[in-house]
């Protein structure tokens, strides 16, 4: 893949892009777009001199990771940090008042002192990277340290009186369609919104964290249309 006009020297100024930074990124990670921060926008916060934005002013790619070295984690961040101390380095509303004690049950205490929403069951598997972050603030319960190396199981997490269900998460998608045929639509019939995790279940499957639908839907659930996508009954 090239990415610059001319080949880049260690120590040479700094070289042209062939095209927008972002743009070149997306042409290989494709399908990081559909869980990743808007790019191409200006920021209405202030943004740390650790992160970059573009000759226009504008968010991108490379605001919140690097290409080559000096890089923290397998996602190549900036800054040595992942999941919602990562997000509050520029995000820092969500550190204020009540907000504070929420945003540091994680790594303040390995259980919180709310009611867990979230109950490991033995239907099988394990949750992905995506829905164990989403716990980490959505349950409270789980603590960002101890996650580190730790496989969580599969199980149902309650969404609370709003809509007053719970869903699976981490469960096979394709077994359930074999073990209940004619319940659940085909992986291949599945709308392009609706994401799998290695044919496995999980919180982004629903929810795009950084969606603008109500609840961070991935698609409008009028007439529970998001349910069946997937539910035939």
């Amino acid at each position: 893949m090239t990415c610059h006009l001319t080949n880049p020297t260690e120590g040479a100024e700094k070289y042209l892009f062939v095209k927008d930074i972002s743009a070149l990124c997306i042409s290989c990670h494709k399908d990081a777009v559909r869980l990743s921060h808007p790019v191409d926008m200006k920021p209405s916060m202030k943004i740390p001199a650790d992160f970059l934005l573009d000759r226009k002013g504008n968010l991108a790619c490379n605001s919140c990771h690097t290409t080559h070295k000096g890089s923290y984690g397998k996602y190549h961040l900036r800054v040595a940090s992942i999941g919602e101390p990562f997000c509050i380095t520029c995000h820092q509303s969500l550190s204020e008042g009540s907000e504070l004690h929420r945003s540091t049950i994680g790594s303040a205490h390995m259980a919180g002192s709310v009611q867990s929403r979230y109950w490991p069951g033995s239907i099988g598997g394990y949750l992905d990277e995506v829905s164990i972050r989403c716990l980490i603030c959505h349950d409270a319960v789980f603590a960002t340290e101890s996650l580190v190396g730790t496989a969580v199981q599969a199980g149902e997490y309650d969404h609370g009186g709003n809509i007053g269900l719970s869903h699976p998460v981490g469960v096979s998608y394709r077994e359930a369609t074999v073990k209940y045929k004619g319940a659940y639509r085909k992986i291949e019939k599945l709308p392009q919104e609706i994401r799998l995790f290695d044919g496995f279940v999980g919180c982004g499957s629903c929810h795009n964290p950084y969606g603008r639908r109500h609840f961070e839907l991935v698609m409008s659930n009028e007439g529970s249309a998001l349910c069946f996508a997937c539910h035939m009954k």
